[in-house]
């Protein structure tokens, strides 16, 4: 079964972690399931905001190194079992959180009734899966992926189980942050993309996103709180993956120069050669 690893400091420690932290600003006094919750690291972030978490997993050791990892979070168990039947109770929780799971199972539709199952009538499913036609088209084809869907295949399944949904996309991307050096409020994000070599034109984002969220009730107003919500924008506080991508950069120039140059002495040395066999009637 594939899963994060919390060791991984570079592309999915960004993803994964990035997710939890943007939702954990909404768990806020709520009962939250956090279904296929790997390492559990995201279950106890969602547990120093809302009110109780449970995490559920398939797999019994990792199971119980959350359980032990984490044993200082009152709020927060774990339990072993499979998310299509999890061992709680009707409606029992005001919020599912199910991050990268679909796409590891054939009986989405099962699922999505399971998640149901747990919610409250007017509670939320908060739930990612990649975009087939980015994910698998830019990555190949993941062998523990048994069923990806593409965004209008995501949205269908998604308004075919709620009466209300909201859909954002995440995409992992570098550039340039400006932010205020006090301490005073920043009212509001900008995002502003141009072409190189094109700068005096301002485009949308033209790139589609690698992983859909979807934010899904049966309540209109359950989905208030996310209407208002604008770019979230997440790194780690040493730029880790910034300057790993810097340093491999600096090595490729390095290693360009010196291509460049045994090229060169490749050449001087093919003349050399050449001059010897003309000399010796060669």
């Amino acid at each position: 079964m594939e899963r994060y690893d919390t060791k991984d400091s570079y592309h999915a420690w960004y993803e994964h972690w990035h997710r939890y932290h943007w939702i954990s600003t909404f768990v806020n006094d709520l009962k939250v399931a956090d279904l296929a919750c790997g390492e559990g690291y995201g279950s106890a972030l969602l547990a120093q905001h809302a009110k109780e978490v449970t995490g559920v997993d398939f797999n019994a050791e990792t199971i119980q190194k959350a359980t032990d990892k984490y044993q200082t979070f009152k709020n927060l168990k774990y339990i072993q079992s499979d998310v299509l039947s999890a061992p709680m109770q009707d409606h029992a929780v005001d919020m599912v959180v199910s991050f990268e799971t679909l796409e590891h199972l054939t009986t989405h539709h099962t699922l999505l009734k399971e998640f149901k199952r747990l919610m409250k009538p007017n509670g939320l499913l908060v739930i990612s899966t990649p975009d087939k036609t980015v994910y698998s088209g830019s990555e190949g084809h993941n062998e523990f992926h048994l069923k990806e869907l593409t965004h209008q295949e995501f949205t269908n399944l998604i308004d075919s189980h709620f009466k209300h949904a909201l859909f954002f996309g995440q995409q992992l991307q570098t550039g340039s942050v400006l932010a205020p050096l006090t301490n005073q409020p920043t009212l509001s994000a900008t995002s502003l993309y141009v072409e190189q070599h094109d700068e005096f034109i301002t485009n949308y984002n033209q790139q589609s996103p690698t992983y859909l969220i979807a934010v899904a009730s049966d309540s209109f107003e359950a989905l208030l709180p996310f209407k208002s919500t604008g770019i979230s924008h997440f790194n780690d506080s040493h730029n880790k993956l910034f300057n790993h991508y810097e340093q491999q950069i600096k090595r490729l120039l390095e290693a360009d120069l010196q291509l460049k140059k045994l090229e060169t002495q490749i050449e001087i040395q093919n003349q050399v050669i050449n001059q010897l066999k003309a000399r010796l009637g060669l």
